[in-house]
């Protein structure tokens, strides 16, 4: 892996990470399909996983008193159900097509959202429903945000519990994650090095996010969520077409 390679994942690493310190998730969203430019998609998804566990633990830590404690225990569940299926995706499939799939799925909830999709009653079912397809992203993407944050924008969740409630459950799913890929033979020498490289720019990123963070109000971090939900569909669409 040539320096530039490492540069440019450095860099990647800093706006993700200073975007998702600000809305609670976004880091993989941004950092996979951008570290594509620079590396194959299987060690982009390894490094975002690695350094996404550095920066969801220290979030759910500092915000722990946020959390909707419950909700996150049943998605961390029903993750766990769904991440074996995710690893066979990611070691069997085409990448390509998973992510052109994820796309438009993206895309369609972003609009339904946008149209003011609601979920009135906090149904256990929607939970384990959900926590099952994000378990299945994110040993298979690296993307399990965008499920997890269909479920809380729809619910209208406000952003502290919002953020400190997906990254309780980023932590602990991002981990066993991380267990799996090792597991598997994915977590090469050049995923390893790059995630020690880009760790300071994403520690100095989290840091001026977090400084960030309270000048966004409710209104702002919906539109927030909702662009990024958009942006992180378009740039799957485009990575699997180009």
């Amino acid at each position: 892996m040539s320096g530039l390679e490492l540069f440019g994942i450095a860099v990647v690493v800093a706006l993700a990470a200073g975007v998702q310190s600000i809305s609670g998730f976004g880091f993989a969203l941004l950092s996979v399909p951008l570290m594509t430019l620079f590396v194959e998609p299987q060690i982009a998804v390894v490094v975002s996983t690695a350094l996404g566990i550095v920066s969801t633990s220290y979030q759910a830590i500092r915000d722990r008193a946020d959390a909707d404690a419950v909700m996150a225990k049943r998605l961390i569940l029903a993750s766990a159900c769904g991440m074996p299926f995710g690893l066979v995706a990611f070691v069997d499939l085409s990448q390509d097509i998973l992510r052109a799939v994820l796309g438009v799925v993206i895309l369609a909830v972003t609009i339904l959202l946008g149209k003011g999709f609601t979920l009135k009653r906090e149904s256990v079912r929607h939970e384990w429903i959900i926590g099952i397809i994000s378990g299945v992203l994110a040993t298979s993407l690296s993307t399990n945000g965008p499920p997890l944050a269909f479920l809380m924008h729809a619910r209208k969740i406000e952003p502290d519990r919002f953020r400190a409630t997906i990254n309780r459950v980023f932590a602990v799913v991002g981990i066993g994650s991380f267990v799996l890929f090792c597991l598997a033979g994915k977590v090469t020498a050049d995923a390893l090095r790059a995630s020690v490289i880009a760790l300071p720019t994403l520690v100095l990123a989290l840091k001026v996010g977090l400084v960030l963070r309270p000048r966004v109000n409710a209104e702002a971090f919906r539109v927030l969520v909702l662009v990024l939900l958009a942006i992180s569909g378009i740039s799957a669409i485009a990575g699997a077409v180009f």
